[in-house]
């Protein structure tokens, strides 16, 4: 799958291989290459992963707002809002991630009631 991800991030497939398995250490004026282990390599890719997700929702809500967005109709101006309810966890801005748990949230809340 790497070449498949490579290739839709258009990025060299070596170079992502090696920033998934590797991190850099600076030593001084030296920067050393140290390899992960196996679970710090599936924690980059799973962040990674979370990153890609994160950055494309938010692309998405925001070209959606500005197709739905007419300035000579401002006072039926139409928008995409994700509504946060109040919970343990604070975030400035929240993830893809936490969308979807509160998503599921609501998905129970209205099974349950």
């Amino acid at each position: 799958y790497l070449d498949v991800v490579a290739q839709m991030l258009q990025a060299d497939a070596k170079s992502l291989e090696k920033g998934l398995i590797e991190h850099q250490v600076k030593a001084g004026v030296d920067t050393v290459q140290v390899p992960l282990s196996a679970e710090e390599a599936n924690e980059a890719r799973d962040a990674l992963s979370k990153a890609i997700y994160s950055r494309l929702f938010n692309y998405l809500v925001v070209r959606i707002n500005n197709c739905l967005y007419k300035p000579e109709e401002c006072d039926k101006c139409r928008f995409i809002g994700i509504l946060d309810i109040f919970g343990f966890e604070v975030f400035e801005t929240n993830s893809f991630e936490q969308f979807c748990i509160n998503y599921a949230n609501e998905k129970l809340h209205q099974y349950f009631i």
